[in-house]
C-alpha cells in the first residue's frame, strides 16, 4: 500500500470511528505527538506505542465528540505525508461545537504509520472546551 493510501485510509477510518482499522494501520511502536501550548489547552502527547496512542485519543474523546474529521489537503513525498484536517467537534463540558484545522505530519513504513506529529489551534480548542 502506498504512503498516500495508508494516510487516506487512516484518516477516513478515524472519521468513521473505526478503531480496528486505525489500529491495523499503526505500527506497534508508533510515535504520536501532539505539539501544543499546555497553558492554553490540555491536549499534548508524546506516545511511543499503539496503547499510548489510544490512551491519548481516549483522553481527547472524554472531553469531545468528534463530529467530523475530514482530509483537506495532503502532500506526499516518498514515505512522508503532510495533511491538513478539517475537524468539527462538540465539547462534552459546554455543549459548544467548534471547527478548527489540524496539521498532521506522518511517516509510513511498510503500509503502517510509524510517526504522527499533530499541531492544532490550542487557543481555539481550549476556549471552546471551557465555554
Amino acid at each position: 500500500m502506498s504512503t498516500e493510501d495508508t494516510i487516506r485510509q487512516a484518516i477516513d477510518a478515524y472519521d468513521r470511528g473505526d478503531a480496528d482499522t486505525v489500529a491495523a494501520l499503526l505500527h506497534a511502536d508508533v510515535c504520536y505527538t501532539i505539539n501544543s501550548n499546555a497553558d492554553l489547552g490540555p491536549y499534548h502527547a508524546d506516545c511511543h506505542s499503539k496503547a499510548e496512542f489510544f490512551n491519548a485519543v481516549s483522553a481527547i474523546q472524554a472531553d469531545w465528540s468528534i463530529d467530523s474529521y475530514k482530509l483537506g489537503d495532503l502532500i506526499v513525498s516518498g514515505n512522508r505525508g503532510a495533511a491538513q484536517i478539517q475537524i468539527q467537534m462538540t465539547s462534552h463540558h459546554s455543549g459548544r461545537t467548534t471547527q478548527t484545522r489540524l496539521a498532521l505530519f506522518m511517516t509510513v513504513e511498510g503500509g503502517k504509520l510509524t510517526e504522527i506529529h499533530e499541531y492544532h489551534d490550542t487557543a481555539n480548542v481550549g476556549t471552546a472546551r471551557q465555554m
